[in-house]
């Protein structure tokens, strides 16, 4: 640790950290465009000009120091808001916005920008620039990112990411002097899974998504912390929402698993969780036809199906994007309620290998709890294409699914068609619901809390932003019921006592409670809870990771 002083009260702060991390881990703000913790500082905004004391003989040297590339030292005295440094600020805010076509009531960024946020605070009442600003079109740069040059700030950090994390060094400057700009090679768009990234990065309007354009204005949405579905890797992610819609998704920060990144796989999700197609209530099949019906009706098929065919020749196919809670309470409802033994774990076709940038990588399984699902199902549970010969053992089955996209082969249709009844649980319509004749709507990360078990064994909580849709139930909910009509009691009142369930009765997440995961998730066996932090770089994205 470091004893260092800032604006006059002295602090220890870890050590080997940035003028502007030490400034954030006690809660001051350094202004900044160019750094990130992540990338090589170019120090090239000026922003973050601090006025710094150093020791040492014969005499303290007094200098204006870029607070992004100086580490602190023991010793070191650190003035934030001294004239000299305030003039800096004001100088370089100048020259930013000497260009600057000033569109904030059009610019998505407006709200969440460092430009407007750090004029208002550090810069000029009145800017001096009279000559006519000329604001050219949009550039498309890729399928996700649009670019407005004018609001620009040339920091460089998306070109640094390019470079360092996805490898492809696709986004580089062009041109010189005041005509200075970003932009992609000729006919080589930014076009990787990890270009939404680099709007994340921007910190004005400069870049933007065309997914988010011009959909919300960000003090309109409201932010829950949740864990990303288009892997194993269980990103850590921040679900945007307004109005019972998911509106944006972003990363949010943790060493352990993903960093500050994500890629556009999960990034846009919303597509899917918001989907036209999306299941808003049960549906029964009348000829060839699946009509709407009402609950008691689908338990009561339900039962019937599960008596007519007995129980041991019934299969319930759990599936391996469903939370550790809902895992358990299925294979509850298979053994006590069902009581069967034709078990299975319906998955998401996966990649042949990881997609691995230098700075990232995406992993081949497409699963976001298939190694929960092994823990509370059992290592040996049908899985993958071993399912379909459990389902031909059986006569009737009832099958979660939750998988957007799901593709059936021709064995699988003539698998599910000879059963002699199918219930399925989903999100949307899909060649699953298709061959059913009970269809029960089912809910998305988005709509439900509990938690995945990533790749690393790491047990991460996902929270609900906004209800389900319609009448859908989630899994334990209609699992509750499911298993009344089958005249079996599960105490279930909400996702907390399914996890108090899950954790008395499972001994691989025995003493795994909410508490004990956090924020940062629990790696199963690692003894005590992973303690909560402040320091580094977890104090800069509290404060500027936005």
């Amino acid at each position: 640790m470091a004893k260092i002083t800032m604006d006059g009260i002295e602090y220890e702060v870890s050590d080997g950290l940035t003028v502007v991390q030490a400034s954030a881990e006690v809660g001051i703000t350094v202004p900044h465009y160019c750094y990130h913790p992540t990338l090589p500082a170019p120090a090239n905004c000026r922003m973050c000009l601090v006025e710094l004391t150093l020791p040492g003989a014969p005499g303290p040297l007094r200098q204006l120091a870029t607070g992004c590339s100086t580490r602190v030292a023991d010793g070191m005295v650190v003035n934030h808001e001294t004239p000299t440094v305030q003039a800096a600020r004001a100088s370089s805010l100048e020259s930013l916005l000497a260009h600057h076509p000033l569109d904030c009531p059009t610019c998505d960024q407006a709200g969440e920008c460092e430009l407007q946020n750090f004029a208002h605070k550090f810069g000029h009442d009145v800017g001096n620039y009279a000559e006519t600003k000329k604001t050219p079109p949009r550039k498309h740069l890729g399928p996700n990112v649009d670019l407005f040059t004018t609001r620009c700030v040339v920091c460089t950090r998306c070109a640094r990411f390019t470079e360092e994390v996805s490898g492809d060094a696709v986004l580089s400057l062009v041109n010189r002097g005041g005509k200075n700009e970003i932009d992609v090679y000729p006919g080589i768009p930014i076009d990787n899974k990890l270009s939404g990234s680099v709007v994340d990065l921007c910190p004005v309007g400069a870049l933007s998504s065309t997914d988010f354009m011009y959909r919300s204005r960000p003090w309109f949405l409201e932010e829950v912390d949740s864990v990303c579905t288009r892997c194993s890797k269980g990103c850590n992610i921040t679900v945007e929402h307004r109005d019972g819609e998911t509106v944006r998704i972003k990363p949010r920060l943790n060493e352990d698993v993903n960093g500050f990144w994500m890629c556009d796989d999960g990034r846009y999700d919303c597509d899917y969780v918001s989907s036209p197609d999306r299941l808003r209530m049960p549906l029964a099949r009348e000829g060839d036809d699946l009509v709407a019906c009402g609950w008691s009706d689908v338990f009561d098929r339900i039962a019937g199906a599960v008596q007519a065919a007995g129980g041991e020749n019934v299969a319930v196919i759990a599936s391996a994007w469903s939370t550790n809670e809902e895992l358990h309470a299925v294979r509850r409802f298979a053994t006590e309620a069902v009581h069967t033994s034709l078990i299975g774990l319906l998955s998401a076709a996966g990649d042949d290998e990881d997609t691995v940038y230098p700075g990232f990588t995406i992993e081949k399984d497409k699963n976001p709890n298939r190694a929960g699902a092994r823990l509370i199902l059992g290592e040996e549970v049908a899985q993958d294409s071993a399912i379909w010969e459990v389902l031909r053992r059986a006569n009737a089955a009832i099958i979660f699914s939750g998988i957007p996209d799901a593709e059936l082969s021709d064995d699988a249709v003539a698998t599910l068609a000879a059963l002699g009844f199918l219930a399925v649980v989903d999100v949307g319509t899909s060649a699953l619901t298709a061959l059913a004749d009970i269809v029960i709507p089912g809910t998305t990360y988005t709509e439900k809390d509990g938690c995945f078990t990533n790749s690393q064994q790491r047990v991460q909580k996902l929270n609900a932003a906004h209800r389900p849709l319609g009448t859908a139930m989630r899994e334990w909910e209609f699992v509750r019921y499911a298993a009344e009509a089958l005249e079996t009691e599960f105490d279930y009142t909400d996702e907390a006592s399914v996890t108090a369930d899950l954790v008395a009765s499972t001994p691989a997440f025995a003493g795994v409670t909410l508490e004990v995961v956090g924020e940062r998730g629990h790696v199963l066996g690692s003894g005590e809870a992973e303690p909560e932090t402040n320091d580094g770089n977890y104090a800069y994205a509290r404060m500027f990771w936005k």
